[in-house]
């Protein structure tokens, strides 16, 4: 607008002989083709794990000697590979984090900030693997989602609250769940008790009052139920081994899936394994090779039984609903 007057202008063109252009449509696609060959240039020592502009380099090996050897390669290599094709490889938001029973052992890479817990796309990532700092975070975003929804009631509907519910709060504890949720049952009791406050207030309920047949009524999931879930359409959606692939018989549990032997009970906690164990123990009518039938029958099964602990899914037969 000049002098009253609206006036249009466009700039010339100038060619683009390296780099992305920020800000433009296609640059997130052209940067993950200018970068494509980095796992290549760093494989023999590590394996790289890529999302836009952020890169995570895992290296894994039983003796401490080499694995520090093939860390410090591999971040050399990531430097130069950066230096070659002029990027700026960030130092000063580059963290490590050493994971293991003898990370004790393991010395902090030079001129790198070793810390005990990172955030990674939204996820905080602790080298206990406990999920602790998560929980703590995530707790701290439903505390602010709780404060919000009570504003909305305060001005508006009921059906919006709830809309509000699944966008502030819900959307916030179903990210990341089928990482955290088999930490521990304290960590997805901290989750649920601000869940619980939440479906109180969309009830117009008291604090001591029960809220376990509301979740029905409202037509929510527990946090419990979400990891659950998860989990069950994970392994139904792999290539998981099943009964019927061991054996040619037709039997009651042929679409079962077979559960590896283990040594240890962390080994439980994958949620390859965890998806296997929760999907053999439901009942027959929920099972169908139909996936996308199965997703809503196993939905309508979960709402119907607003479970508030693993322990009460795992011995669903006696839990009263």
């Amino acid at each position: 607008m000049v002098n009253g007057v609206e006036t249009r202008s466009r700039s010339s063109l100038l060619p683009v002989k390296r780099g992305v252009p920020q800000g433009s449509v296609l640059g997130p696609i052209l940067f993950i083709l200018y970068t494509n060959d980095l796992p290549q240039y760093v494989k023999p020592f590590c394996h790289t794990i890529m999302y836009a502009d952020d890169s995570v380099l895992l290296t894994a090996h039983k003796s401490v000697e080499n694995l520090e050897i093939n860390s410090f390669t591999a971040v050399n290599l990531a430097i130069e590979y950066c230096q070659n094709n002029d990027l700026v490889f960030n130092e000063s938001k580059t963290t490590q984090v050493i994971f293991g029973s003898r990370k004790q052992e393991v010395s902090a890479l030079p001129d790198f900030q070793a810390v005990r817990a990172t955030r990674h796309l939204g996820i905080t990532i602790d080298d206990s693997l406990n999920w602790q700092d998560h929980i703590d975070t995530l707790c701290k975003k439903l505390s602010s989602a709780l404060f919000a929804l009570r504003r909305t009631q305060a001005v508006s509907t009921p059906e919006a609250v709830l809309i509000a519910y699944h966008a502030l709060f819900e959307s916030n504890m179903r990210y990341g769940i089928m990482v955290w949720g088999a930490s521990s049952q304290h960590n997805l009791e901290r989750v649920l008790i601000l869940q619980k406050k939440a479906v109180r207030l969309l009830s117009g309920l008291e604090w001591r009052d029960s809220c376990r047949g509301h979740f029905k009524k409202l037509k929510l999931v527990t946090v419990v139920s979400l990891y659950i879930y998860e989990a069950i359409v994970l392994v139904t959606s792999s290539q998981q081994t099943r009964h019927q692939d061991l054996h040619g018989y037709n039997t009651r549990n042929a679409q079962n899936f077979s559960l590896p032997a283990h040594h240890r009970t962390l080994y439980e906690k994958k949620p390859s394994y965890a998806g296997a164990k929760f999907y053999n123990i439901l009942p027959q009518d929920v099972k169908d090779e139909n996936c996308r039938t199965f997703k809503l029958r196993l939905t309508r099964w979960l709402l119907e039984r607003p479970f508030y602990s693993v322990n009460e899914f795992l011995n669903w037969q006696h839990f009263q609903h």
